[in-house]
Parts: structure tokens; sequence; C-alpha cells
């Protein structure tokens, strides 16, 4: 006889059996989309760049007017309570921030924090041509990691028969960001992405400091003209890490492979998210026993 391993998931700092981790119908974050959250991947029980989604968090809270219903050390005491007690093979992370039930649909007065843990396929080993469409959007309060995803999901069916992994946002002169990624465009020997009216991305952030080693790096608005001529396209996530871009609406990028920038930047984050997990499996380990 096979048992399963228990799933679980921390709410308000309570761990519950995660078929049972529910908000009230009342929920401003269902009701309204009053919510904000961080998803990010888990590798031998270490939350990847956890410090740095925190900040995130709580500037995404403080832009819509959220207030943390738990300190962000609090939170990150949830998120290795839950990946100790979850199975080991779990690999990613979802901080989810309510506004909390309301009896008016408008007042919150008891905010929610969710911590729940789900299983992904393995990070790859090596980079895999992606393709985007674009969509002329602009989202509210980009500053913002909001649950927000309407236009992105009102797209999915157009995404998939395009064969895309995400839509690129632009307002018909220059491109902003993807709606689950960040992107960047080869020019010469030169890294460009844009940094003003976007989310900050965790995963690009990190990605600079390893390309201003390599090449330079600019950080400004990226017309659609100028995608149109990029070499290289590549976008980068919590949870798809740094994916080579080869089109866009069906639109060649460059000759249409994965190209050496693309390569030797997927090829240098992989290191650097290994030594990342290598300098803290040990205080992960005493943490959570």
């Amino acid at each position: 006889m096979t048992t399963t391993a228990p799933h679980w998931a921390i709410i308000d700092g309570q761990r519950v059996p995660h078929e049972g981790a529910t908000v009230h119908v009342s929920d401003l974050g269902l009701r309204r989309g009053f919510a904000v959250f961080e998803m990010f991947r888990a590798e031998a029980s270490v939350p990847l760049f956890l410090e740095h989604h925190l900040v995130r968090l709580t500037r995404s809270a403080e832009a819509i007017g959220l207030p943390l219903p738990r300190s962000a050390p609090d939170i990150a005491a949830d998120v290795h309570a839950l990946l100790a007690a979850n199975a080991p093979d779990v690999n990613a992370v979802q901080i989810l921030l309510t506004g909390g039930p309301s009896s008016d649909g408008v007042t919150f007065r008891h905010p929610t924090c969710i911590v729940t843990t789900m299983n992904l396929a393995p990070r790859p080993t090596a980079p895999v041509a992606a393709a985007l469409i674009t969509e002329r959007h602009t989202r509210e309060l980009p500053d913002a990691k909001s649950t927000n995803y309407l236009t992105a999901m009102r797209l999915a069916g157009s995404m998939r028969a395009a064969g895309a992994i995400d839509v690129l946002y632009h307002d018909g002169t220059h491109v902003a960001e993807c709606a689950r990624s960040a992107l960047a465009m080869i020019k010469g020997d030169m890294l460009v992405t844009r940094r003003q009216g976007v989310l900050e991305s965790v995963s690009m952030q990190n990605l600079l400091g390893l390309a201003h080693e390599r090449m330079r790096v600019e950080e400004r608005a990226i017309t659609l003209a100028e995608l149109d001529d990029a070499a290289e396209v590549l976008t980068t996530g919590s949870v798809r890490g740094v994916v080579p871009i080869t089109a866009i609406d069906g639109r060649t990028v460059g000759d249409g492979t994965v190209g050496p920038h693309a390569r030797a930047l997927f090829a240098a984050f992989a290191a650097h998210v290994d030594a990342y997990v290598a300098a803290r499996r040990g205080g992960v380990a005493t943490e959570t026993r």
C-alpha cells in the first residue's frame, strides 16, 4: 500500500493541510483583486533569492496600500518551515498577501498571508528557445506584483496557438515587460533592458550583475523598431530563469537560433544559482531542523 506524503500550506503562520487552505468568500483578493504575491523556485530546500523577493513583496504591498499582516522575517520563517514540512522534491514557493475578508467589499481589517508550495519541472540544464506574442497594454501600478493578470489570461489561448510562453506588453512605441518575465535585448556587445515603468525583476537584477562582468549594460526604454533589429532577445523570470527568445509574433529573432550571449548568460546565471544554493544549504538545514 502506497502512502501519499502530506502536503501543507501556511496561513497567517498556522500550518494547515493544503487541500483545506482556503480564504473566505468575502476575501478582497478574490472579490477585488486586492492582493500581491511572489513566486520563486526552491532547490535543496533553499528558497532562491528569498531576501530579494521579500523586499519586492513589501514594496508591492506598500504600492497598493495593503498593510503587511506578518513581518518579512516571519514570512521567511513560514517559507523555511513549509519547505521542511513538505516533500523534498517540492521546488516552487508562492507567497500571497490578500486584503482578507470584508463585510462591505471595500474595507479591509485583517489582511491574510498564505504560503504554499508546488512541484515544477526541474531547472533546465541548457538554454531552451521560446517565442513571445505582443499586446498593446499598460499595466496598472507596474511597480506592484499584483494578482491582476487579466490581460495575460485573456490572451492565454492566443499564446498557446502561437506556441508562445508569454506576452510582451508595449505602448505602440516602446516595449515594457512580459506578463510573467522581464525582457532584455542584445545590441552589438551590449545588453539593454528597461528599468523604469516596469516591475523590478529579481532574476534580471541578478543577471545584470553577471552581465556587467562580460559586456556593457544599458537600462533604458527599448523601441519596437529596436526589438525588430535585435540580434538576440531573452527573458528572465523567477521560475523559468534565463530564456532565449527566437521568435516574436511569428517573426524570427536574429538567425532564429540561441545566440552566443544568451548561452553565456544562461550558463553564468545557472552557476550563480548553484553557488547561492551551496552557500545556504547548511544554514537552511540548521534553521529547519
